[in-house]
């Protein structure tokens, strides 16, 4: 049986030990998301459509499928130190490593090399992404089964990830002139990740388990979490969310140097005009998630990003204009950030009820089976798009400084597409599978009740 009941408060040192992590997850994962279409179409010249293939097929195929299989292995795992910790203190180090070659600049090989690097490291960096990260983000809610503590945790751990995101998004803009400056940032910036990752591994203890009867083969686990129903409705709407944060992340230096024409200290506030209202969003939706449930919340917060997003695109030539609509974006990207680990929570205890097993990293693990290619869809849109307008790469002089090369007016529209008219469309589409997720405040009271019960 389970060490007592799961329904409890957790001591803020511990939430701020597990909240440090995430600097390291969102500092890996957002400097792949921010700066890897930048770095091998614009830098190291890789061919678009080249680049497309890789992340349409190969990155895609192996981010769905590695996800459940490894959520599953991890359920699975019985040691001493627990089924997540193992997992996230062997392949921390690795996951540098394989950051710091993907990134790695000084290469002097043809197309064919370039794609078989740029395709090995990638899928590497994915390998252990999936298992670091989907191994932490699942002791989130083995900590607790109260909606309120995990929306805490959840709050905590995003104050740790603007801290991370900041870095990986902030540094390569500062840098994106000097190849040299860019490249010593990976290095250090992927050592700092590994080293706030394996701290929280060694101070956190895993909660006891669930004695089960029999544990899931891989593909009743699989078809047991596809047949749950507020699951599967936050996978819709999270693959919509996953799509316009990756396209807008991956396109922001691109917009900032050729839309906007900024230098690299204003490209540096265009993120900052997001982050001044993602903190004080947090505790503002927080505060009316207790009044109106997770789900309403989300929706609501939703909005404020489609606005912001169209906005972007019809007008979003003019810096000042473009700082403020960012601004009001981060705010409504504070309501997703805070709750979509909270959801997947919730569906995991929807899971048990039906169940009675506890499978926090099946579950993350199928939500990327899902929603991860959704980040290889707006990669490959980002290369289409800009070859389809006519984007030329920036030269690079012999002391490693980065020449920008005037744009078409079909190229800077093209831009301003992937800014803000692509990303809006897919909010709006998110916004219609959120509306059939069936875990509005009642019941989601009614279910925690029932889980007290069982436990």
């Amino acid at each position: 049986m389970l060490e007592g009941t799961m329904a409890v408060e957790i001591s803020t040192g511990k939430k701020i030990i597990y909240g440090m992590g995430y600097v390291g997850t969102q500092m890996f994962n957002g400097i792949q998301a921010a700066v890897t279409a930048w770095f091998w179409l614009n830098i190291m010249k890789l061919d678009n459509y080249t680049y497309s293939i890789i992340m349409l097929v190969f990155y895609n195929i192996w981010n769905a499928l590695n996800d459940p299989i490894f959520g599953w292995i991890s359920d699975r795992t019985r040691t001493k130190w627990g089924r997540r910790i193992p997992f996230i203190r062997i392949f921390t180090p690795i996951w540098m490593i394989s950051t710091i070659f993907l990134f790695f600049p000084y290469l002097s090989v043809d197309q064919i090399g370039l794609a078989i690097w740029f395709t090995f490291f990638l899928l590497l960096f994915d390998t252990c992404y999936t298992m670091v990260a989907g191994c932490y983000n699942a002791l989130m809610p083995e900590l607790t089964t109260l909606t309120t503590e995990r929306t805490k945790i959840s709050m905590i751990s995003q104050v740790f990830s603007i801290v991370g995101i900041a870095a990986s998004f902030i540094f390569p803009l500062l840098f994106k002139n000097n190849l040299f400056m860019f490249f010593l940032f990976i290095i250090i910036s992927s050592a700092i990740s590994m080293i706030v990752l394996l701290i929280p591994s060694l101070l956190i203890r895993e909660r006891g388990l669930y004695e089960e009867e029999e544990s899931m083969g891989l593909g009743k686990a699989l078809i047991e979490s596809i047949k749950n129903r507020p699951f599967m409705a936050f996978v819709g709407w999270n693959f919509m969310q996953q799509f316009m944060s990756s396209i807008i992340v991956a396109n922001v230096i691109f917009y900032a140097t050729h839309v906007l024409q900024t230098s690299s200290l204003g490209a540096m506030l265009l993120f900052v005009a997001l982050f001044i209202t993602l903190l004080p969003g947090f505790f503002i939706w927080v505060n009316v998630s207790k009044k109106i449930g997770v789900k309403a919340t989300v929706i609501y917060s939703a909005l404020f990003i489609i606005v912001g997003l169209f906005l972007l695109f019809i007008l979003g030539s003019d810096y000042i204009f473009s700082f403020i609509i960012l601004a009001i974006c981060g705010f409504g990207l504070a309501g997703p950030l805070i709750f979509s680990n909270v959801m997947i929570a919730e569906c995991t205890d929807w899971d048990e009820l039906r169940t009675n097993q506890r499978r926090e990293a099946m579950y993350f693990g199928t939500n990327a089976l899902f929603t991860k290619p959704a980040i290889g869809v707006a990669q490959a849109v980002i290369a289409i798009t800009l070859a389809t307008t006519g984007f030329i790469p920036d030269l690079i002089d012999p002391f490693g400084k980065i020449i920008n090369i005037p744009q078409s007016t079909s190229a800077i529209w093209g831009i301003r597409m992937i800014m803000g008219l692509f990303p809006a469309i897919a909010m709006i589409l998110g916004l219609i599978f959120l509306s059939i997720y069936p875990l509005n405040l009642e019941k989601t009271r009614e279910m925690k009740e029932k889980l007290k019960q069982l436990h």
